[in-house]
């Protein structure tokens, strides 16, 4: 009886110990993000504190931004050795992405298909936009934007000049008004031809460097025509093209520079670098090249991937699921950044469509809502960066007439056409 009452005793202290004993924290799990947008690295570090106070408190995240070029040369060099110093995760720029698919072999990030429809997210999203990052049937990355474009305009200068773009229908409404503000100031540039202002407006034409078939379609009529109209504006005077860096926003600044077509990213950029011009931009709708037509193009764009090698896939695979698929997520990122979601779920949300100080007071939500439907598609190819490369290297020569359109882009799409050739 006494070896009784001992053996329940034990099996009570054992009982009482294992129900204040604490339960097994779940595993510590630190990822590395590569990223080389600084607004996307902020947003990405708010969902990862978001992430671990709602989901797994063992979670970090370490964000590294790193420059353009640099970041996404190094982690193809890394996907290429085995995974040597890749992150968890990666933010790859569009224009780039087509570069893992050469050779025909696995990009080397993880397949998300399964993550889409098991979550009922493939419906979810803008599916032109996730073309960019499909390749034979499979998803590879989760866009972050649906980068409507839009014209930003000095309303300050614009209108003191007594024209308001908001009414402008087609471009030549903008050229018109345009000479009229340079004949009375010849130092302003009424338009900025930056590097992606051809392609941009070439997608408005429905156009692009590539067709949906991948044939190089750079060197078509349309193309051609449209550089050497920009050209034209520039010699007028209606265009030009100032230097890039701070030169560019002392442009912006000073009132030299006074509208950017640019994406829904673009406003942020103009937050970020030159704040002190709160409440004297707006933001319009394209002007169409004939009326009735297009008033919106895309540029841009940017997935976030799992580099395969990840010893936490099915951990990145949750926090990208948690971030950049949840209404939350979407809107927080627009708050952020001014980026429109692809998340069709949240385009309605109230919070996309405030007041915005630094745009006049604008809904600019409502400004990227009202054109994304008539936004044209965008078509990939495992030779859009290489292409990118080749064009680079003829900007300048074309825009100093040391070289035609027509010549520059001939040659540039016959390279293209070679190396296809040669791989296929």
């Amino acid at each position: 009886m006494k070896k009784l009452k001992v053996l329940l005793l034990l099996l009570v202290g054992v009982m009482l110990f294992s129900a204040v004993a604490p339960v097994a924290a779940q595993e510590a799990v630190e990822l590395e993000l590569w990223t080389f947008v600084n607004t996307h690295a902020r947003w990405f570090r708010e969902q990862a504190d978001r992430y671990a106070d709602e989901v797994n408190a063992d979670f970090a995240l370490n964000v590294v931004e790193i420059a353009y070029s640099d970041m996404h040369d190094r982690l193809q060099i890394s996907i290429q050795s085995g995974g040597v110093g890749a992150p968890d995760i990666a933010d790859v720029e569009q224009g780039r992405f087509g570069g893992f698919l050469r050779g025909g072999g696995d990009p080397g990030f993880v397949e998300l298909n399964a993550l889409l429809d098991q979550g009922g997210h493939t419906e979810n999203l803008v599916s032109a936009r996730q073309a960019l990052y499909t390749s034979m049937g499979s998803v590879y990355g989760i866009e972050h934007a649906l980068t409507p474009v839009v014209l930003y305009y000095r309303a300050d200068v614009w209108e003191g000049a007594g024209f308001d773009p908001q009414e402008f229908v087609t471009w030549d409404d903008f050229v018109e008004a345009g000479r009229a503000i340079v004949a009375e100031n010849p130092d302003v540039i009424p338009l900025h031809i930056h590097n992606g202002l051809h392609e941009l407006l070439l997608r408005q034409q429905g156009h692009d460097y590539f067709n949906a078939d991948g044939e190089v379609t750079i060197d078509s009529e349309a193309s051609i025509a449209l550089m050497d109209w920009l050209l034209a504006l520039k010699d007028e005077g209606v265009a030009g093209d100032p230097p890039e860096g701070d030169a560019l926003w002392a442009a912006f600044k000073d009132g030299t520079l006074i509208s950017m077509v640019g994406a829904d990213w673009y406003a942020g950029f103009f937050k970020d670098n030159a704040p002190e011009l709160t409440g004297k931009w707006k933001a319009a709708p394209l002007p169409a090249f004939e009326e009735g037509g297009r008033r919106t193009s895309v540029w841009g764009g940017t997935g976030a991937t799992v580099v395969a090698t990840s010893d936490h896939v099915e951990e990145a695979l949750s926090f990208l699921e948690f971030a950049m698929l949840s209404i939350e997520g979407n809107v927080r990122r627009f708050e952020l950044t001014n980026l429109f979601p692809p998340y069709i779920p949240a385009m309605d949300n109230e919070r996309l469509h405030a007041a915005d100080e630094y745009f006049s007071g604008q809904d600019l939500g409502a400004v990227f809502a009202d054109v994304g439907p008539e936004a044209p598609p965008q078509w990939q190819s495992p030779f859009r960066s290489q292409l990118n490369s080749l064009l680079t290297a003829a900007r300048q020569d074309i825009k100093d007439g040391n070289r035609s359109p027509a010549d520059a882009f001939a040659e540039i799409a016959a390279t293209i056409r070679d190396e296809m050739e040669f791989e296929s």
